[in-house]
């Protein structure tokens, strides 16, 4: 049966504190984060892939700069993609932010799909931003093997949407740095996670 193969990844570790909101902010790679995300492209790299959309913050983009199996016009860079945006939040920890916003974590953590952080966006925000492009690669507009390079909370909202859960269980859904998941869309709709979370391609590292 002709499908589309989705495969769905994370990008590496990055050079941040522990504990601090980074959401949209661009920031750097650590060092084994670019080691992660070269492995991660030699992976991509093996798999015949048609194309390749990536977020366009750099902890992303370094993934796909680091392919070799195709050419630049197969790779898009695309804001839509990018993690969510904390607003006041971004580059404060839980601790700041609970001393500035008393019981406003607490909230959020309670209400995961419509709380917005001030000037960010709820989790219901960051899925309407970004769902023409899971389709649309979904639909195998970019071809029948695709690739998509993004954040932990992004790919963690596609896959409670993909198998109809409620965006609160969000966190019950790990996305470790570097990881693989991969989803099979046939042309009856039906969408189907082979896997998720894999992270076999860094074993030795």
């Amino acid at each position: 049966m002709d499908r589309v193969v989705l495969y769905l990844l994370r990008h590496g570790e990055v050079d941040f504190p522990q504990g601090v909101f980074y959401g949209q902010m661009d920031i750097p790679l650590s060092n084994t984060g670019k080691k992660q995300s070269r492995l991660a492209a030699k992976r991509l790299d093996g798999l015949d892939l048609d194309f390749v959309v990536t977020s366009d913050l750099s902890r992303c983009t370094y993934v796909a700069e680091s392919m070799k199996s195709l050419p630049l016009e197969c790779i898009r860079r695309e804001p839509a993609l990018r993690e969510i945006n904390f607003g006041l939040w971004q580059g404060l920890s839980w601790k700041e932010i609970d001393e500035a916003w008393p019981g406003q974590m607490e909230r959020r953590m309670n209400c995961l799909s419509s709380f917005r952080p001030p000037e960010g966006e709820s989790l219901s925000d960051l899925w309407n931003r970004s769902r023409d492009v899971f389709s649309a690669c979904l639909e195998g507009r970019f071809g029948k093997r695709v690739a998509i390079i993004a954040h932990g909370g992004i790919n963690r909202v596609f896959m409670c949407r993909l198998l109809g859960m409620d965006l609160q269980n969000l966190f019950s859904l790990h996305q470790d740095y570097a990881c693989f998941n991969r989803v099979d869309s046939y042309p009856d709709s039906v969408r189907v996670l082979r896997f998720a979370n894999c992270t076999c391609h860094l074993e030795g590292l």
